[in-house]
């Protein structure tokens, strides 16, 4: 499979998630193949190219599922803007890169709610079970300090970081 290069360029959802999933599972279906037929074949890796405003927390949470437990590399390239749950993907590759003009952005998981309030409650209890996967799982994958992520929560609605700020909190290995 030569073509290993996927786009995450829409809103996260069902659809866009769909393809990409896809993808990565025909490529590691591919190379576990040749892997069985071939004594020194080595897994070239899946590069995502993400140009993101984010979306749909369950489908990005599918996304990153996917991305780690894909024995062939998926390399995340944010070219544009990683935001809101495309920053969570970003983050989840086996490398992770940034061109230099690319811009990143992290905020608290939003929801719509409306009914009686018991559906409320409920809405409220997961949105918050939610919010907690989102950080423990960058705090996990970076060098920023929950500290720093609480203040940003307290302090400002969205957090803009540049390609120098992610290198330094972690969030990127490299900028290219």
């Amino acid at each position: 499979m030569s073509d290993r290069t996927l786009y995450l360029f829409d809103g996260i959802n069902k659809n866009s998630v769909k393809l990409i999933v896809e993808q990565i599972m025909k490529i590691n279906q591919y190379d576990e193949d040749r892997d069985k037929k071939e004594k020194d074949f080595k897994r070239l890796p899946i590069d995502l190219i993400i140009n993101s405003n984010g979306g749909s927390v369950y489908d990005g949470f599918g996304l990153i599922n996917v991305i780690e437990n894909s024995k062939t590399p998926v390399h995340t390239y944010v070219y544009g803007l990683a935001a809101s749950m495309s920053l969570l993907i970003a983050v989840s590759g086996h490398k992770r890169y940034a061109g230099r003009l690319s811009t990143f952005m992290y905020h608290s998981v939003s929801t719509h709610i409306d009914g009686h309030l018991e559906h409320l409650k409920n809405r409220v209890d997961e949105t918050q079970r939610l919010q907690n996967i989102y950080d423990e799982y960058i705090l996990s994958k970076t060098s920023l300090k929950g500290d720093e992520l609480d203040s940003v929560k307290e302090h400002q609605r969205n957090w803009y970081l540049s390609p120098d700020d992610a290198l330094t909190y972690g969030i990127i290995d490299g900028i290219v």
